[in-house]
């Protein structure tokens, strides 16, 4: 059976989701968190088979970018709802002969590469803390740390509005820490989704010239460790081919659990 769930919410479905999320958070963290929290941004076409969900469509409707998750065994009448016009930011863990029907059809209508993805998760029982002594001061940022932030984002090349960058270090749903030397914001990492089984670790980055010294997997650490202080789970992705990043990570007590499929897809 498939439901397209803005046309059907009810509280069945919702029960159906939340269910799915609390048995397996890892594949399902995505769907539940924009379900409840961006309903206007979101779409989702569930395959129910037996009251289970045994594959989803998700897609969100970002300001940069399109993202969707195609997860198990998605209803594959619901990819003609991709949004062929936007750029695309697609992850699955899907047949390959989903993959490759998605590929051929978007490769007609522009440029794609691709690349595989990591999922790693973090909890207490794995987490080793890393504390680095290096006249450094590493602590959670707030809006008074804003210009230094931007200039951060900046330099990262991702240039974000002021009140983006406010909302970002004031709202519930980020979480931000950030490595000084000598007053200077070198080094970010941050959370873009917040439950209270499991939070999405990301935007890891360090000014180049400061790299190679342990700040990335420093500010990593102290994020994590809020996490396990909540109580959560800490997850994480990364490009199977960051060698040096997924080494860091596995030292942190990170551990891989999900291997997906990224096309980025440009019309």
């Amino acid at each position: 059976m498939i439901i397209d769930v803005f046309r059907e919410l009810n509280r069945n479905i919702l029960s159906l989701v939340r269910r799915a999320y609390l048995m397996d958070p890892v594949r399902y963290v995505y769907l539940y968190y924009d379900i409840v929290y961006y309903p206007e941004f979101t779409e989702a076409y569930l395959n129910v088979t037996n009251n289970d969900i045994v594959g989803y469509l998700l897609i969100f409707r970002g300001l940069r970018y399109t993202a969707i998750h195609i997860i198990g065994n998605a209803p594959l009448n619901a990819f003609n709802e991709i949004p062929l016009s936007n750029h695309l930011m697609i992850h699955a863990e899907t047949e390959p002969k989903h993959v490759n029907h998605l590929i051929n059809k978007l490769s007609s209508k522009g440029t794609i590469s691709l690349s595989r993805d990591l999922t790693m998760i973090c909890w207490s029982n794995s987490f080793r803390e890393f504390i680095i002594n290096d006249g450094v001061v590493i602590r959670r940022l707030s809006i008074n740390d804003i210009r230094e932030f931007l200039r951060v984002k900046s330099i990262q090349g991702t240039r974000i509005s002021k009140a983006e960058a406010l909302i970002r270090l004031s709202s519930p749903h980020w979480h931000y820490y950030g490595l000084f030397m000598n007053s200077e914001l070198v080094a970010i990492a941050g959370t873009y989704l917040k439950l209270p089984e499991v939070w999405v670790v990301g935007d890891v980055f360090t000014i180049p010239n400061y790299r190679n010294r342990g700040f990335a997997k420093a500010v990593v650490s102290a994020i994590t460790k809020d996490v396990i202080n909540s109580s959560a789970v800490a997850m994480l992705h990364v490009d199977e081919d960051n060698t040096p990043a997924i080494r860091v990570y596995k030292r942190l007590g990170y551990i891989a659990v999900q291997e997906m499929i990224l096309l980025n897809y440009n019309p």
